[in-house]
């Protein structure tokens, strides 16, 4: 399984999660970290979840990659990082 992680980011203040993009195998996915997970693990605040993310790109890409793996994946085929997920 290949996963190459793009270098792109929003911040989605519906959902209050910083979305990023992974494609597997030439698969799009969607991903997501909550800000709930970022404060929690992660030193985020609410006033800067993409300055957060941005610094922690590395650690919240290899957790995303780890769910993958483990076919972890939302009802819609994305995923989401949540605060239990740990670092």
């Amino acid at each position: 399984m290949v996963i190459v992680f793009q270098p792109v980011e929003a911040w989605d203040g519906n959902r209050d999660v910083v979305t990023f993009l992974a494609d597997v195998d030439e698969k799009r996915i969607h991903c997501a970290v909550s800000l709930e997970a970022l404060q929690d693990n992660f030193g985020g605040n609410h006033s800067a979840p993409l300055d957060c993310f941005r610094a922690n790109r590395g650690a919240i890409e290899a957790k995303a990659e780890r769910l993958i793996h483990h076919g972890r994946f939302e009802a819609d085929g994305s995923i989401l990082i949540r605060s239990q997920d740990g670092t």
